[in-house]
């Protein structure tokens, strides 16, 4: 037996439970089975086991998780639970650490809703920056509900308090049932292609979560998503929110709240035209009456009565800025003429040619150097000298340095 070997108990649970932790598999996981040994602690802790038919497993609910159920698990409850495995290390005991609980009924329609959710946020349905902005005036309404439902009564009937005479278009859909989804979404198609509808209310009244399931579908999120025309998703009461509403360009608490969201208030409208003409005439009015002013200035200087006299002011202030504009340019020219005859005669100063012209030559040895002094070439070597015309080829006979 190797003492090295040899843990203490307390130091074997701290192994297990960290061999646990270390299993990413294990930190995160639902489990489908039923409850059983509940019971709930005086401090709001949830104790319970989590079993089947093979294999049980002991579970807690830490009070912080637990005031967010909504309902009270109970014994023989199939549910499916959320949470991570690790060790009740006083028991050395493996234990799942729960939080979250949901009935499996609805736990699987819940998971499969996410999974829906998780695949459209994906493909941008829901982005914020898609929505478009309701028209302000549409020149008719969409409506896809049922033709016996509350849902197209409340539309109407809003519509045409607020906006008497707006047209309302129904697309006659089934909005529970297996063929709902399609007839839904074949309406938000059929409408989007009239010219005479600007926006598209999809609406159904309130219902269990079962009920609106077809506005939680992935037909009807793409039919909405590919609509050419702003979507109003009016479905369910307040409380409920489904897919439909999330990729909709809006969500309207209710069908009601759809049709006030759709049009404004007729009266308003024309109470606001009223003002604005009333603002227009008083602002042209003003301008009028401004003008009318001016006129009279104008006619009472004399300017209207004799106008070629009114004119010869400004004929003869004119003829005396020509002059004195002639006289600048003038003056300018000038100037300018000296400074370029300036320059010119500079120029001719330090000209080679003409320093030739007054008698001077260059001389440059066989290698086309110019020479400075006698010592540069030899007695007989051919030198050349540069006239200010012509030039000569010589040959040396004869030279005297005066050494400077």
């Amino acid at each position: 037996m190797c003492a090295d070997r040899i843990l203490k108990v307390s130091d074997l649970a701290a192994l297990l439970q960290k061999m646990l932790d270390d299993r990413p598999e294990l930190s995160n996981l639902w489990v489908r089975g039923e409850i059983s040994n509940f019971k709930k602690h005086a401090a709001g802790h949830l104790y319970f086991s989590i079993k089947d038919e093979k294999a049980a497993v002991r579970a807690v609910m830490f009070k912080s998780r637990a005031w967010s159920l909504n309902f009270l698990p109970r014994d023989g409850m199939d549910c499916l639970v959320r949470g991570y495995v690790s060790l009740y290390p006083r028991e050395v005991m493996v234990q799942f650490y729960v939080e979250e609980i949901i009935p499996a009924g609805i736990g699987l329609q819940h998971l499969a809703l996410e999974e829906i959710k998780k695949k459209l946020q994906e493909k941008g349905y829901f982005a914020p920056e898609r929505k478009r902005p309701l028209p302000f005036l549409p020149r008719g309404l969409g409506v896809v509900t049922s033709p016996t439902g509350a849902a197209i009564r409340d539309i109407h009937h809003v519509v045409q308090r607020r906006y008497p005479g707006m047209p309302v278009i129904l697309y006659p859909a089934l909005v529970q049932g297996d063929k709902a989804a399609q007839e839904v979404a074949e309406g938000l198609r059929m409408l989007g292609a009239r010219e005479d509808i600007d926006v598209i209310i999809v609406a159904r009244g309130g219902g269990s979560m079962e009920d609106l399931g077809v506005f939680n579908t992935e037909t009807v999120a793409e039919a909405v998503f590919k609509s050419p025309k702003p979507v109003i998703s009016a479905v369910g009461h307040e409380i409920d929110y489904t897919i439909t509403d999330l990729v909709a360009d809006v969500r309207a608490a209710t069908p009601t709240a759809a049709g006030e969201l759709a049009v404004p208030v007729k009266d308003e409208l024309f109470k606001a035209l009223d003002k604005s003409r009333e603002k227009l005439y008083h602002v042209l009015q003003n301008r009028l009456e401004r003008e009318r002013m001016r006129l009279g200035y104008l006619a009472g200087s004399g300017a209207l009565n004799s106008p070629a006299r009114w004119l010869r002011n400004y004929q003869e202030e004119l003829a005396k800025q020509e002059v004195l504009l002639f006289d600048l340019l003038d003056g300018y020219l000038r100037n300018k003429r000296h400074e370029l005859q300036v320059a010119s005669g500079k120029l001719q100063s330090l000209s080679p040619l003409d320093t030739l012209a007054r008698g001077f030559s260059i001389c440059k040895d066989k290698n086309g150097r110019v020479v400075f002094r006698a010592s540069q070439v030899e007695l007989n070597e051919t030198v050349g000298i540069q006239l200010f015309s012509g030039r000569l080829e010589c040959v040396v006979t004869k030279k005297e340095d005066s050494g400077e």
